[in-house]
């Protein structure tokens, strides 16, 4: 009897999870079936603030495998469709198409979920005006594209970690005058020694970034519903465009609410192959917790690297291998 794969979430962990289990079972063996709420699939979203940047010449160059490339090699991917419940008891998961908004139940046999994690962001008054994004995305991407062919000239980027100094690099090699806020000291003052972050800093200002530390962002201001300033406790910064990047939180609901262990880093736990607390069910990438090998304490890493790699432990252990 050919044993059924649902795969929730069409990216780095999901996609490769289906590469693997593919692989390793033959099609009479194993049907995978993936659902994606976005329009994309396998697309390396750490590219995004160069893609912005000018630096990658189009959002294709980002995409590793498209949704037809993945049916052409056994897996039924649908995107634009959103898993909205799981149901352990009965084996089934509810997906919504939301181009019809129509629901209807599929059935698993094993089910990996791969729902990655959603950008932190505040209630911040304001924080709905157009204009203000948060670039997790390749049509994220492509809404700040637009904001900067629409005449946007004053970019603010709130948060001084990776993310928020690559979009502030790019920005800037658009011709944007960019001013960066953290609320940290330094800019990545949580991962550098003092010495490396305050030589970051003063090469971002010597490139020209307004660089605004210790600062604490308050709210948004807008104009007929476009933001026009960022409101911190040291005073308004205007601006036509602000991309807020604070990290990442993990996308645990879909798995809390069907009776997943959720562990205390906040991400799903599971066991080192990736099997959660209910039988025959599976979890990787930004949605998972792992444990660190140094402090071997739990945490939740959201990279690509260990999303694929988590993707391809969890699609052998689908498959049945090692």
């Amino acid at each position: 009897m050919t044993r059924r794969l649902v795969i929730i979430g069409g990216d780095a962990a999901g996609m490769s999870a289906a590469a693997q289990a593919r692989r390793l079972a033959k099609p009479d063996e194993l049907e995978i079936v993936a659902f994606e709420r976005g329009a994309h699939t396998s697309y390396a979203a750490c590219g995004l603030p160069y893609l912005v940047g000018g630096f990658v010449e189009s959002a294709q160059k980002l995409v590793a495998r498209t949704p037809q490339e993945h049916r052409a090699r056994g897996i039924d991917v649908h995107v634009r469709h959103e898993v909205i419940a799981i149901d352990p008891a009965a084996a089934t998961v509810t997906v919504r198409d939301l181009e019809s908004g129509r629901e209807r139940a599929e059935r698993w046999d094993a089910l990996l979920i791969a729902t990655g994690a959603s950008g932190v962001m505040p209630p911040w008054p304001g924080a709905d005006a157009s204009g203000v994004f948060q670039l997790r995305t390749l049509d994220d991407a492509a809404a700040v594209e637009a904001r900067i062919a629409a005449g946007a000239r004053r970019a603010v980027v709130v948060g001084a970690g990776y993310i928020g100094l690559e979009v502030a690099e790019g920005l800037l090699a658009r011709g944007l005058a960019v001013s960066v806020v953290g609320r940290l000291d330094a800019p990545m003052g949580a991962v550098l020694d003092p010495d490396m972050s305050g030589a970051g800093a003063d090469a971002m200002r010597a490139a020209s970034v307004d660089l605004r530390l210790g600062v604490s962002v308050q709210g948004f201001e807008a104009e007929g519903g476009r933001v026009r300033a960022v409101r911190t406790d040291a005073g308004s910064l205007p601006a036509d465009l602000v991309v807020v990047g604070l990290g990442v939180r993990p996308n645990v609901e879909l798995a809390r609410a069907a009776g997943i262990r959720i562990g205390e880093a906040g991400g799903i736990a599971g066991d080192d192959r990736l099997r959660t607390s209910l039988p025959d069910v599976w979890a990787a990438g930004d949605c998972v917790e792992s444990r660190h090998r140094v402090s071997g304490r739990p945490v939740v890493i959201a990279l690509g690297t260990h999303a694929n790699k988590q993707g391809r432990a969890a699609g052998t252990g689908i498959a049945g291998g090692d």
